[in-house]
C-alpha cells in the first residue's frame, strides 16, 4: 500500500514538472520579438528588410515618405541579429544609402552636400563592422 501510495505521488510530481517546464518553454518563444515586430514598433508600416547572405543578420530600414522630397533626408536603420534576438547597431545618417558589404560589414554611402570640384562626384563611402563596431575604411566614389 506504501509503495502505491509512493508511486503516485511520484507521478504527480514528475508530470507537474513536465507540464510547468513545457508552458516555460512556450512563454519564452511568445515574448521574443521578431525583427518584423521590432521594426513596426520603431518605423511603422513603411520598413524595407535586407538580409545578409547567411541571413543570420537583416537591416530593417525605415521608408522615407515619397511626399517630401527633401535632399538632406535621414536615412534611419538598424541591424537586427536573427540568432540572438536583438538590435546590434543602429543609427540615423543623412544623404546615405546603406547595403551588405559582406556578411558582418555594412558599405554605407553618403553623398555630400556642396561638391567644389567639377570632377568630385560628392559621393563617399565607409565600411562599417558590425563585430567590432568601427569604421574600418573610408572609400572615395569616382562616376
Amino acid at each position: 500500500m506504501r509503495t502505491l501510495i509512493l508511486n503516485i505521488i511520484l507521478v504527480m510530481l514528475f508530470s507537474g514538472c513536465a507540464t510547468k517546464n513545457q508552458s516555460s518553454k512556450k512563454m519564452t518563444k511568445n515574448q521574443q520579438s521578431t525583427y518584423q515586430q521590432v521594426a513596426k514598433e520603431k518605423y511603422g508600416e513603411e520598413v524595407e528588410f535586407k538580409f545578409n547572405l547567411d541571413k543570420k543578420y537583416v537591416i530593417c530600414e525605415k521608408m522615407n515618405s515619397k511626399l517630401q522630397p527633401n535632399p538632406n533626408q535621414l536615412k534611419e536603420f538598424f541591424v537586427y541579429d536573427i540568432t540572438k534576438g536583438a538590435i546590434i547597431y543602429e543609427d540615423k545618417i543623412a544623404n546615405a544609402k546603406v547595403e551588405w558589404h559582406n556578411e558582418k560589414q555594412l558599405l554605407i554611402t553618403k553623398q555630400r552636400g556642396y561638391i567644389t570640384n567639377p570632377e568630385d562626384t560628392g559621393k563617399w563611402a565607409y565600411v562599417f563592422d558590425l563585430i567590432t563596431k568601427k569604421k574600418i575604411t573610408d572609400i572615395r566614389e569616382k562616376n
